[in-house]
């Protein structure tokens, strides 16, 4: 199932797989993806102006990652449950891996080769071949397995 915001992507690269409930939310066109991108029943909020969502190439994302640019600006003292709406972008660089179930919330970029481990939630900025895990996520060691992650998704897209 794909939504009918799919189509205000505002770029699709080539070799794009998406398979089972891909689902895009975004006022205007604020989506970027670049190529070789491997999506399984992931979610993308993109704000409608600046919660721009950022995916460079050769990303690969779990099932069930949900990518946040959005989010309700609550106050506890409030009896109002939903205040208003904060955006901020996302940005993902190349190479990164985004296993099953990671959340990714607004303002964060996740560097070059990087991997978020499964049911991490990300608010802050994660370095290039960072290893995250938790809630919140913190690195747990680095890795510069650059070719071996690349010809992981060479090999999951073809």
């Amino acid at each position: 199932m794909i939504n009918s915001d799919f189509e205000k992507i505002i770029h699709k690269g080539s070799n794009i797989h998406y398979e089972e409930k891909f689902r895009v939310f975004t006022g205007h066109h604020n989506i970027f993806l670049g190529s070789n991108i491997y999506l399984v029943d992931t979610l993308i909020n993109a704000g409608d102006s600046i919660g721009k969502v950022t995916i460079e190439d050769y990303v690969f994302f779990g099932h069930g990652v949900k990518i946040l640019a959005r989010a309700h600006n609550y106050k506890v003292y409030n009896e109002q449950r939903q205040q208003d709406i904060t955006e901020k972008p996302i940005h993902i660089k190349k190479g990164a891996w985004i296993a099953s179930g990671a959340i990714i919330l607004g303002g964060v970029t996740i560097g070059t080769n990087a991997v978020v481990g499964a049911g991490s939630v990300v608010t802050k900025d994660i370095p290039n071949n960072a290893v995250v895990t938790g809630n919140p996520a913190k690195i747990v060691k680095y890795t510069h397995r650059k070719l071996n992650l690349f010809e992981k998704l060479r090999i999951l897209l073809n």
